[in-house]
């Protein structure tokens, strides 16, 4: 076949593409059990789930210090033992609220959340044969509260999803911001979106159970879209955004969750900023061959199991999931084809299409496990890059995306070999020249990148103060090269950043030169703190970001923040006044009615208090502090 010639010749060309740039290597830490998902978290820790022993963790980077978070096992959340046929993955895709990162702790408070998706309970069928008919498990998203040391209160977004011993994919990303939400409000926030699997439906274990990836009625073969927080509406409706494709605002059901459909085993997810706009991209295990990358976009069918890959034919006459293919071009009318498809570094694998029921070892596929998205500046023509980690390769491959981030340019190269067994897991350091590789054996390797770095200027210093109610602003530089402008971006917590003004640079020079730039409208922003960074743009379009300063405002009518919220038995009150003196405080119910009351001394600053909510009902509550230079309300929900 003409696709396998074509694969043949991308391999050799794969050889020759094999990684130049300068990295040094160093072990973070070993003796891990599999860490399946690894983010870089706050004060310079990376955070793991082990998917067999269900265990959250932080690593330490530069001790290698493992301390665990949660352990489901312990808890008895996994609810089945570790004999008999287990699913796979298992303890799954995780996500960190950036409130967490934040250096405010005022702002970790207000949303100190981290999601996780984990198989928790076995159909009835303790060892499943192979082949067999069906190996069910059920598969839940959960919300943990992290309060600096564990994870607790656990709040069930999701459960009783499907699972199985194969194809579970599992991976779990926020949105990089706010997403806006029909009426705005509560519905405006960021989103939580998940990659589940086809169930391995149509081989091995799995062998007669329904492959529903066509069907949107049923959860198995899509990328889902849910709230990170709850938005007002009842029941499992509260988890549901109003504005996805298929929401009909009836009883939930599996369609209300659906963002795309037609996947097979989506075990990469990831958010990249490409051709003005972020994008989200997704790594597909497929069937036999064809690997995709795909550019994943609300109501689009991906095609399984209708089409593998590209619209080429290749699995006419075979069968794929649950379909013997007559004619996959036919079957292609109305699908999104991959952006890529891999191939397995092999030339051992048969110049035909592996036979049904064909060993998977001989199979043409990579197998890729992950992805991570690199969109710096920093290591030269590295900017707009995918990263991907095929399990069936000690290597990662990197791609260079189009200027519009919908393709695959240039050559596909080879990085990271000679760690040992499969890859599991690629991420990306903040600072853009260390990346972290996590091996089925149990190691997380460190690779720093060594080469010259190109920046669009040197920042010297970056500096701010309130003053006359005005924030000045000041920065200089050591050298600029064809240095296009400074753009000035504001947050009001530390996560979501709008420009303010831009100003222009001198542009090319080897001498210090120094800028300053007022933000009239710093009081009139809802927030006692605020955060501000330079966008640093090169005539190239190329840019960078400076560190984040902060300048804190004197709060007119003080503010009042209520966290947890929605809140269960104790809500956390911190009130910021600039004045002195007793305050009343008391919490009414939608008819107005008090149902809680009190009184608080005030000092200037920020002061903390806590509301016992235990027996109130659950529904909406508005909280009002009156005195001492305070005068606020907030709104509640109590579950």
């Amino acid at each position: 076949m003409k696709k396998i010639v074509y694969m043949l010749a991308l391999l050799i060309a794969l050889k020759a593409s094999s990684q130049s740039e300068p990295f040094t290597t160093r072990t973070v830490v070993s003796g891990l059990d599999r860490a399946w998902e690894m983010l870089y978290g706050p004060n310079g820790t990376l955070w793991i789930t082990e998917n067999r022993v269900y265990k959250l963790s932080t690593i330490n980077i530069a001790s290698g210090t493992k301390t665990v978070l949660l352990d489901l096992v312990a808890t008895g959340e996994k609810t089945f033992p570790a004999t008999g046929t287990q699913p796979q993955g298992g303890m799954m895709g995780m996500a960190i609220h950036p409130n967490l990162y934040s250096s405010d702790p005022t702002i970790r408070a207000l949303k100190p959340w981290v999601y996780i998706a984990y198989v928790y309970a076995r159909g009835a069928v303790t060892n499943c044969p192979n082949p067999g008919p069906s190996c069910p498990f059920s598969t839940r998203i959960v919300r943990y509260t992290w309060n600096g040391t564990t994870l607790s209160s656990p709040v069930t977004i999701l459960d009783n999803m499907p699972g199985s011993s194969d194809h579970n994919s599992g991976r779990l990303v926020l949105s990089p911001v706010s997403e806006p939400g029909v009426g705005g409000g509560l519905n405006s926030q960021m989103r939580l979106y998940y990659s589940i699997g086809d169930m391995g439906a149509g081989q091995l274990t799995n062998n007669t159970r329904t492959n529903n990836a066509q069907n949107i009625d049923v959860l198995e073969g899509k990328i889902l879209r849910l709230n990170s927080e709850t938005d007002g509406d009842a029941g499992l409706d509260a988890w549901v955004p109003d504005d996805n494709p298929y929401y009909d605002a009836s009883a939930i059901t599996p369609q209300d969750y659906v963002y795309s459909y037609g996947h097979r085993n989506p075990q990469g997810l990831v958010w990249g900023w490409a051709g003005g706009a972020f994008k989200l991209y997704s790594a597909e295990h497929s069937d036999r061959a064809d690997d995709e990358l795909n550019y994943i976009q609300s109501t689009n069918n991906y095609g399984w199991d209708k089409v593998s890959g590209k619209c080429d034919g290749d699995v006419n006459g075979f069968k794929i999931g649950g379909t013997t293919v007559a004619n996959e071009v036919t079957n292609c009318t109305g699908t999104t084809q991959p952006m890529f498809t891999f191939f397995h570094n092999n030339t051992t694998w048969p110049s035909t299409y592996p036979a049904n029921g064909s060993s998977n070892a001989q199979w043409p596929s990579a197998a890729i496990s992950s992805i991570a998205f690199y969109g710096s500046v920093r290591i030269p023509g590295w900017q707009n890059s995918i990263f991907v980690t095929p399990l069936k390769e000690n290597l990662v491959y990197r791609m260079k995306l189009s200027a519009d981030g919908t393709t695959i340019t240039g050559d596909t190269v080879s990085y990271f070999r000679g760690g040992g067994t499969r890859i599991r897991r690629i991420i990306v350091g903040p600072d853009a020249q260390r990346f972290y590789v996590a091996r089925d054996a149990g190691t997380i390797v460190e690779y720093t990148y060594t080469g010259a770095i190109t920046l669009p200027v040197k920042l010297l210093s970056f500096r701010g103060a309130l003053q006359n109610s005005v924030s000045n602003l000041q920065w200089a530089t050591g050298q600029e090269t064809n240095t296009l402008h400074f753009i000035v971006e504001r947050s009001i917590n530390g996560t979501d950043y709008t420009s303010i003004g831009t100003v222009g640079a001198i542009g090319n020079s080897n001498t210090k030169l120094e800028y300053t730039y007022k933000d009239n409208g710093a009081l009139n922003q809802p927030a006692t703190v605020l955060y501000y960074r330079l966008k640093m743009v090169d005539k190239d379009g190329e840019y960078t970001y400076s560190n984040v300063i902060t300048i804190s405002l004197a709060p007119a009518g003080g503010r009042v923040v209520v966290s947890p919220n929605p809140v269960h038995d104790e809500a956390k009150v911190a009130i910021t006044t600039t004045g002195e003196g007793e305050a009343q405080w008391k919490m009414v119910d939608n008819t107005g009615r008090i149902v809680l009351h009190g009184k608080k001394s005030l000092m200037p600053g920020t002061n903390q208090m806590t509301i016992n909510t235990g027996k109130l009902s659950a529904g909406v509550y508005y909280l009002r502090v009156q005195g001492a230079g305070i005068d606020r309300q907030v709104k509640l929900q109590k579950l």
